[in-house]
């Protein structure tokens, strides 16, 4: 029994701060995944900081796409986080299966924005958005679940946030970086959010991340420096308007991105739709003539 509430029935993860167990709420019978920080790290002072910072930031967030959380405290010595209880799997694991369909990747992307969208305006930045953190609950309509703030940034009125970040400090995961987190800029801010989203929008609808390599080296150096991919180059079958999409949502220049998580994600939906090819457009222009010469000598006779 975690703090003579939670009943723990059995383990569901292990992550690299914690263990999740499914549990049950005493006297309501409610069910919940409890999150408890791994023993070997209680003596780590910033550990234990950034376990108690995302119980504060991810409870800060109101919004149907953030896992809800129900308590957070301590039972002895060791934090604790409980959440509702998720089914289902995460994006990473979906992708491993193989492709998503269009309409569902463009879904997701939406209510990631939506998610994203409802932290920043709360104060909070993630900084480790990825499909791993990204959990799709069981069911027939796609419903998302942003998860795991354990490295938010939060505003100042919320918890301070020099002291768990040092200034030569590289939080997140490689792959869904922005170019300011990879140089360890400690003005990491909302369109470094933006930047991962567009990473992940771009690994669903195209197929494949933008940035192949495997060796964190030189993931760094495409990153930061070597010209990314446009989604027609990887695809040819795949509309032109997504080349103008990625090229603003992978922009190295923060300011050039999309100003919200919302933005991007409309900007996306726009740019996915299936373009005319010329011969069609030629086509159509045809018919329209002929119609119109038709209705012409029907009106003179």
């Amino acid at each position: 029994m975690v703090d003579d509430r939670w009943e723990l029935l059995s383990p569901l993860a292990t992550g690299s701060s914690g263990e999740v167990f499914a549990a049950r709420e005493h006297g309501t019978g409610r069910d919940a995944a409890v999150k408890v920080m791994r023993s070997d790290l209680l003596g780590d002072e910033v550990a234990v900081k950034r376990f108690e910072r995302e119980a504060r930031a991810t409870g800060s967030i109101a919004h149907p796409n953030v896992v809800r959380v129900i308590a957070h405290g301590h039972h002895r010595g060791r934090p604790y986080l409980a959440m509702e209880l998720l089914r289902g799997e995460t994006l990473e694991s979906r992708l491993a299966r193989g492709p998503v369909a269009r309409a569902q990747c463009l879904t997701v992307v939406a209510q990631i924005a939506a998610a994203l969208d409802a932290a920043h305006a709360a104060g909070v930045i993630h900084r480790d958005l990825k499909p791993d953190n990204v959990f799709l609950l069981e069911g027939d309509a796609v419903a998302v679940r942003v998860l795991d703030f354990g490295y938010a940034k939060l505003a100042d009125h919320l918890i301070g946030d020099a002291n768990l970040t040092a200034a030569n400090a590289l939080l997140g995961t490689p792959l869904y970086m922005a170019p300011e987190q990879v140089q360890a800029s400690r003005e990491v801010a909302a369109r470094a959010d933006l930047w991962s989203l567009g990473v992940i929008a771009y690994e669903l609808v195209v197929g494949r991340a933008p940035f192949p390599s495997t060796n964190v080296a030189d993931l760094f150096v495409e990153i930061l420096a070597r010209p990314i991919p446009l989604p027609s180059a990887v695809d040819r079958s795949l509309p032109r308007g997504l080349d103008a999409w990625s090229v603003r949502a992978l922009a190295r220049a923060r300011e050039e991105r999309y100003p919200t998580a919302t933005a991007l994600s409309e900007a996306l939906a726009d740019a996915a739709r299936p373009s005319r090819r010329p011969w069609a457009l030629a086509l159509a222009g045809v018919v329209v003539a002929t119609v119109a010469l038709a209705l012409a000598v029907a009106r003179s006779r």
